[in-house]
């Protein structure tokens, strides 16, 4: 059947806003003919919450530098020439030190 036929109504911008917000993933006409007619109108899905860590810059630039030296280490054993004891050495200590300094900031509520 062939939908020729409209209703045309004011809204605020507030009010739009909300009607396109309850809509969810169907068209607000689609919403607003369910809603008026007794049909049922699904619900829209959820939406995940994306959480937003924040850290000190300078340690993010310190980090990126570790990471620049090991993948320079990387490199260098790839290419079949040797890695010292020291150098393998000083990455599990830094290893190790990064560890705790990431298990002290992280929040309790893990």
């Amino acid at each position: 059947m062939a939908r020729d036929r409209y209703i045309q109504i004011r809204l605020t911008s507030d009010e739009m806003a909300e009607i396109k917000k309850r809509a969810g993933g169907i068209t607000t006409s689609s919403f607003l003919r369910q809603l008026a007619l007794e049909q049922p109108v699904p619900q829209p899905s959820p939406k995940p919450t994306k959480i937003v860590y924040s850290a000190d810059p300078e340690l993010v630039r310190e980090v990126n530098r570790i990471g620049i030296n090991i993948n320079q280490i990387a490199k260098h054993a790839n290419e079949g020439q040797e890695v010292s004891n020291a150098v393998l050495i000083a990455l599990l200590n830094l290893q190790a030190s990064l560890d705790k300094a990431l298990a002290s900031s992280m929040p309790d509520d893990r």
